[in-house]
């Protein structure tokens, strides 16, 4: 009996030395136990689920094996201040960041997949579809999730490069809390991001994305990166926003944690020098974080290619609750760090001088037709900048004409379009110059189209017969069932055609005149057609001319003669004998 007490006792020892262990060694070594948002789904969850975002417990596999890179590294070199960089950067303010927050945070919390979430969605592309940007959804199912990412691309203007920049944030929350900081901080810097930048020209292409599914394990930016790789996209640099708005010292204030991967040390550097470059714009100290995997920066360097993760320096102690809220964030903070973002985007892009677009073009051109008839729509518009430009023409039945160009500013350009449905469409143009800045739409043109009758077969009239070289009328007259004006086309059966003439009332009497040189019997047609292009059927009249011109006029001659030998006999005298 003794001995098992003994034992018993040994064992609460061991459990007491293993349970301070637990308390004490593991947080040292720096053990971080974070519960995410999971489902209970049968389908194989991600590897990753998420951890406090700057402080994850595994490191990327790059960071443990110093794998080597997928793809060479740029010679970026920071050049020296830009004034249009100043010029975007001094556009970030705390009204632009506090209006697009109080918009995101009012859905309230945004877990992946619910109603809010797919609400934000919804507002994210409208934002960039009213910015003039290309924008798109970008649908991913994995982990036993669905959900959209949302994209919007400004596309570079030096057609040689096909590299592309990305500033990225999650606009999914926990369910927990509406997440002002987590993530809709890292949110409203892509959105302003693109409010901005779109108003500029960049060498290289940049990519606005917000992506769901952060919290569940990355799972949005996961499909995003590994279908970027699979399509070979050529990804420079990815900047990614996460939590950069919590700061209640000065000292929080002043500083800015970046992570960052061994293959991305490159681009800490960079935006280190645009830190010091525009320090009186930004006014930050930043922190060398090193490696972490605790967001979605990371989905980017499991597919090779190079990213940022920019984090404030004090997490915030509302991660992940109910009090994250924007009663708890600091405008003037995010201000600067997004400040910095924008600086570091716009160099790496290659910011250019502003483009003033074209002026809205001037579209004219008819406003009725039939079906299957192509019409002629012109154009012209003035580049305050004398560029070229081009000009796109929307047909209004979903089709369009592409962007139709380069062309001399101020030159008047057609295009052409048939409708195969009745109904009425409005015509409009807009122009763009060689830096992509685009014009506002034209007025409209409202195009009604209907299904056009043709003319009736006209009825022609004349002389059936006579003598050759002389000239005879014919009239010619038509009823247009939908009292379109009419032209008229004759072939005399010679060689000979008369096309078109008119156009005439419908019912009204047309008048040609024509003549035959040579004896013959000629099978005369005429047609008609409306003023939609529509033809009539045909209708013949046998016209005979029973004496050539030689015999015509030998036999005139001949009279001629006998006449003036009848004169001469009456006087006795006679000038011809036969």
């Amino acid at each position: 009996m003794l001995g098992i007490n003994q034992m018993k006792k040994s064992k609460i020892i061991c459990l007491v030395i293993c349970t301070l262990m637990i308390v004490t060694v593991f947080p040292v070594v720096g053990l971080s136990i974070q519960t995410g948002e999971t489902k209970n789904v049968t389908a194989t969850q991600p590897r990753n689920q998420p951890p406090t975002p700057a402080y994850a417990p595994i490191p990327p596999t790059d960071a443990l094996l110093d794998s080597p890179l997928l793809r060479e590294r740029p010679e970026k070199t920071v050049a020296t201040m830009d004034d249009t960089v100043v010029s975007i950067i001094e556009q970030v303010d705390e009204s632009i960041f506090l209006s697009y927050e109080e918009d995101l945070t009012a859905n309230g919390p945004r877990p992946t997949e619910s109603p809010a979430c797919v609400a934000a969605a919804e507002y994210i592309y409208d934002q960039f579809q009213s910015m003039g940007l290309p924008v798109r959804y970008c649908p991913w199912s994995y982990g036993g999730y669905d959900s959209n990412n949302v994209e919007a691309t400004l596309n570079g203007t030096d057609g040689t490069s096909d590299d592309i920049y990305i500033i990225c944030a999650h606009y999914d929350t926990v369910s927990a809390g509406p997440g002002a900081d987590d993530d809709t901080s890292g949110t409203v810097a892509v959105l302003i991001a693109a409010l901005i930048m779109s108003q500029y020209q960049f060498n290289h292409t940049i990519k606005f994305v917000c992506f769901s599914g952060e919290e569940q394990g990355l799972l949005g930016s996961a499909v995003y990166a590994a279908d970027a790789a699979n399509e070979g996209w050529d990804i420079v640099g990815v900047l990614n926003c996460d939590m950069i708005s919590y700061a209640v010292t000065t000292n929080d204030g002043k500083n800015l944690i970046v992570f960052e991967n061994t293959a991305s040390e490159w681009l800490y550097t960079y935006t280190l020098g645009i830190n010091t470059e525009y320090d009186e714009y930004i006014n930050l100290i930043l922190t060398h974080g090193g490696s972490t995997w605790g967001s979605d920066h990371n989905s980017f360097w499991d597919e090779g290619y190079d990213a940022l993760f920019y984090f404030e320096f004090t997490e915030t102690p509302y991660y992940h609750t109910a009090q994250d809220t924007m009663a708890h964030i600091n405008a003037t903070y995010a201000v600067k760090n997004m400040r910095l973002i924008l600086a570091t985007l716009a160099e790496l892009a290659e910011a250019g001088l502003l483009s003033n677009p074209p002026a809205t073009p001037v579209l004219t051109g008819p406003n009725s037709g039939v079906i299957d008839v192509m019409y002629t729509f012109n154009a012209v518009t003035t580049e305050p900048d004398g560029e070229n430009v081009y000009y796109f023409f929307d047909w209004d039945d979903g089709s369009n004409s592409g962007w139709l160009g380069p062309y001399t500013q101020g030159q008047q350009i057609a295009a052409q379009k048939a409708w195969s449905a009745e109904g009425t469409y409005t015509v409009r143009v807009k122009a763009k110059d060689i830096n992509q800045a685009q014009s506002g739409w034209s007025a409209p043109i409202s195009m009604t189209i209907l299904t056009d009758r043709p003319p009736n077969a006209p009825t022609m009239t004349g002389a059936s017969e006579g003598e050759p070289g002389h000239f005879y009328l014919y009239t010619l007259t038509t009823i247009d069932p939908d009292g379109d004006m009419v032209y008229y086309y004759i072939d005399w059966g010679d060689g000979q055609t008369t096309v078109w003439v008119g156009p005439y009332n419908s019912g009204a009497i047309a008048t040609v005149s024509h003549q035959w040189t040579e004896e013959g019997t000629y099978t005369v047609q005429a047609k008609a057609k409306d003023t939609q292009g529509i033809e009539s059927g045909w209708t013949t009249l046998e016209v005979t001319m029973p004496v050539s011109v030689e015999k015509y006029q030998a036999t005139q001659l001949h009279g001629f003669f006998e006449h003036i030998n009848m004169l001469l006999e009456n006087l006795g005298l006679r000038l011809f004998r036969y």
